[in-house]
């Protein structure tokens, strides 16, 4: 057997290494130092929007623009419930209730009516979740929002899974009144840990700027006039982002190069079906992702997973719906969510891939399912 394919290994161009070197020559290898600022300033300018504030990972990220809005105890936030459980647990951080809501069945993405349905007086925030790169739609959100009277609720753009995808040409980051981004070690862009909050609000900037730094006062060193948290990305974090960010056009064209063949080989094949991707959007897919409607149940699909990594090729599977944990009190059935994500099953989606790779991975699934 030959070696076996990882299922979304980090990809990097070659400048990590030197930029990380740098930082460490340089001394600063905490939460201060140049390649803080510098991936700031190239991360805004790759989402272009007026501000990005790095932060040490997408979770605390969320908690962070969540807490400078205010959102507390007696609030609600309307939340997908196909996503990893950061975007629900950063909303209980805050002493707030995620309230579930469906997943489009073609996109797999919020679905607009279903989460608009779920609005109640109590509702502070929605978080729209960018699944596997597909954006959600944000601007039907706002639409609607406004109709119903509600533009007061914020829209979020939880777009760790989609960094680089645009919709209309206009990018990820900018298409909310703020947005997220996480950049663990498996994400098309990384830094091994780390996160990032974009926004057009330099008031908000700010603010995120201050509270993620204890609270210290900017001009009066070690005075916290309130709370805050330590939720600073370091320069060595930074340093790997920077080189990230200066390769994007090439890891997000490596993604969507490998999705292009997995789709095209698994084309007309009974039962099998990828999400479908907006027209005015150009979706970076951060795992390539299928839907097997010939399994019968989710654990069905788990021992095809399992089959696929005796041969060799790891898997994953959709993340488990949030509404079934039993630590959440939204748990009412989400017949949709559950049909779907029992049936998921992402493909290897490292940035480095060979195309022989993927035609293994290709094989094994239709070998095995």
């Amino acid at each position: 057997m030959s070696s076996r394919i990882p299922v979304c290994a980090p990809f990097f161009t070659g400048k990590e290494r030197q930029y990380v070197l740098e930082a460490v020559d340089s001394g600063w290898i905490s939460s201060a130092g140049e390649f803080i600022g510098r991936f700031e300033r190239a991360f805004a300018a790759l989402c272009r929007v007026r501000h990005a504030e790095s932060c040490a990972n997408g979770t605390v990220a969320l908690h962070l623009l969540l807490h400078a809005w205010g959102v507390g105890p007696g609030d609600e936030v309307i939340v997908p419930s196909e996503t990893f459980v950061a975007t629900a647990n950063a909303v209980l951080y805050c002493g707030a209730k995620p309230v579930f809501c469906e997943i489009d069945e073609r996109s797999w993405v919020l679905d607009v009516d279903d989460a608009l349905a779920r609005v109640t007086p109590k509702t502070k925030a929605i978080i729209g979740v960018d699944l596997f790169g597909v954006v959600a739609d944000y601007a039907a959100l706002r639409a609607r929002l406004a109709a119903i009277g509600r533009s007061d609720i914020k829209l979020i753009e939880d777009a760790a899974e989609a960094a680089g995808s645009t919709v209309d040409g206009r990018p990820t980051g900018s298409l909310a009144d703020a947005a997220i981004f996480s950049f663990f070690g498996n994400k098309t862009l990384t830094t091994g840990e780390g996160g990032a909050i974009t926004t057009d609000d330099v008031e908000l900037g700010a603010r995120l700027k201050f509270l993620k730094n204890h609270g210290m006062d900017s001009k009066r060193r070690y005075y916290h006039p309130e709370l805050g948290f330590n939720y600073r990305m370091t320069n060595l974090q930074a340093a790997v982002g920077c080189a990230q960010v200066e390769a994007a056009a090439d890891l997000c064209a490596r993604k969507q190069r490998i999705g292009e063949r997995y789709r095209s080989a698994l084309a007309g094949v009974e039962g099998v079906r990828f999400a479908e991707r907006p027209k005015n959007q150009n979706v970076v897919p951060w795992l390539h992702a299928v839907i097997d409607d010939r399994l019968p149940s989710e654990a069905a699909r788990d021992e095809l997973l399992a089959r696929m990594l005796e041969q060799g090729v790891e898997t994953r599977p959709f993340f488990v719906p949030l509404h079934t944990f039993p630590y959440f009190t939204d748990t009412s059935p989400l017949p949709r969510t559950e049909r779907l994500a029992a049936r998921g099953v992402c493909l290897p989606s490292g940035g480095g891939l060979t195309d022989g790779e993927v035609d293994r991975a290709v094989e094994v699934f239709l070998k095995c399912r």
